[in-house]
């Protein structure tokens, strides 16, 4: 008799309209996720409190292409650009990405966390 074991992929999909994408769920890339989330987070709240110009809108649109492509890809904020060419609408999507992934990272913990209790109790 064979034991069968499905594969998981490590990785969560994300979508953005008709746009595809996925987040690799590796070590490094979670690890990476949360240094560069919070990373973001503080930059654009900085960059909120100064007043508003030419300027900052182009630092606001180079820190939103950083998390894009970090997160989904190289050229992954292009696309979503082309789509959307708001800056304030870009802003609500990379809200969303980041919470949507940490949500499904913490989902996939708490999966760990049963493996983990699992395990002890196979040792007994």
């Amino acid at each position: 008799m064979a034991i069968r074991i499905e594969e998981q992929k490590p990785e969560i999909p994300v979508e953005i309209g008709e746009l595809k994408f996925t987040f690799k769920v590796t070590d490094e890339a979670v690890l990476n996720f949360r240094k560069e989330s919070l990373r973001l987070k503080e930059e654009l709240e900085k960059i909120q409190e100064a007043e508003e110009d030419e300027t900052n809108v182009e630092k606001v649109r180079e820190l939103l292409r950083q998390g894009f492509d970090t997160f989904l890809g190289e050229g992954a904020f292009e696309k979503i650009y082309e789509r959307s060419p708001s800056i304030v609408i870009i802003s609500r999507y990379f809200a969303q990405l980041v919470l949507g992934i940490s949500e499904e990272i913490e989902r996939m913990g708490a999966d760990k966390a049963l493996e983990k209790r699992a395990k002890k109790y196979l040792q007994r």
